[in-house]
């Protein structure tokens, strides 16, 4: 069985492979983008585990260029072009049209607070001045904002709004959520919170957007498919794996040391390099340790990382 929507499926919010000199290592991102499609999934790239808001606008256009030379044609590319300053988004969203991504994703601007009008308007402006399908994001860790579900539900109603992406927590939000949009054909939930995606695909929700994915993307892809098909044991056994693999390097972690311990992570598996941008600093020798001795009671290899 097939989601019949045209966004759905696990979609990975893909992190960003940097060289030494902390350009964008091109090879690392033919790797990457590969590793994922051939595990049955979409790239995210420039996404908030893809370092979005540190990466420059020259680097930005290198990642999406080598992303949709290796993607267009066998997945569906999201590309964030989430700022403070919104013609600096209008920017990369035209620049990133014409590469040839297929939808554009931002969260709200995160300097000054905003008022659940300023953010309807916000995405209103917003969706009305881009060229490609939008989808909201909603992710209060980082910005310090959650968007009202009857706002995100008003600006569904948008006919350039086609999703919406939810990192926020709490079970009661994410059924109610799923429940507004499960039916309608034309507008799309997507889970950012990768401990939920057996319960949310239960529910009813059209796709996943875990971190962990850029590791092991089949599991996820076994997740999701597994609860179409109606092998919900398979589905529940990668759960309880993708969600050991995850505490690795979130458990009792916050963003800026997460994510510099999950590139170290695809590092070892000869995915990336463990370069990270500032503000983040990248694993020293007693992390590398302490998770690699985590990371190998689960494979030894990609192959073995992404069985059930």
């Amino acid at each position: 069985m097939k989601n019949s929507k045209k966004y759905h499926g696990v979609v990975v919010p893909m992190v960003t492979p940097f060289g030494t000199d902390l350009n964008i290592d091109l090879n690392a991102v033919t790797v990457l983008v590969n590793h994922l499609i051939d595990g049955g999934c979409h790239p995210f790239v420039l996404g908030t585990t893809g370092e979005s808001s540190s990466v420059s606008f020259e680097n930005k256009i290198a990642l999406v260029k080598k992303t949709v030379e290796v993607a267009k044609g066998k997945a569906t590319i999201y590309a964030g072009i989430a700022g403070n300053c919104f013609q600096e988004s209008l920017d990369q969203a035209k620049a990133f049209t014409d590469l040839g991504v297929d939808v554009l994703v931002a969260h709200v601007p995160y300097y000054y607070p905003l008022s659940q009008n300023h953010i309807l308007n916000y995405f209103n402006q917003l969706a009305s001045a881009v060229s490609l399908p939008l989808i909201v994001y909603n992710m209060p860790m980082t910005t310090n904002m959650s968007i009202d579900l009857e706002i995100a539900d008003q600006l569904s109603q948008h006919p350039n709004i086609v999703g919406y992406k939810e990192s926020e927590r709490g079970e009661e939000r994410m059924e109610k959520a799923i429940s507004l949009w499960k039916n309608r054909s034309d507008f799309s939930y997507l889970l950012g919170w990768a401990a939920k995606s057996y319960e949310a695909m239960l529910l009813g929700a059209d796709g996943l957007v875990p971190s962990t994915g850029n590791l092991t993307p089949q599991l996820y892809h076994t997740i999701y498919q597994s609860v179409f098909d109606g092998n919900n044991a398979l589905a529940q056994k990668a759960q309880v794996k993708s969600d050991a693999i995850s505490k690795i390097y979130q458990e009792n972690q916050i963003l800026c040391n997460s994510i510099p311990i999950l590139k170290y992570l695809l590092s070892k598996y000869n995915l990336i390099t463990k370069e990270v941008l500032l503000p983040m600093i990248a694993v020293n020798a007693a992390e590398e340790k302490l998770a690699t001795e985590k990371i190998n009671n689960y494979g030894s290899n990609l192959k073995s990382l992404n069985s059930i």
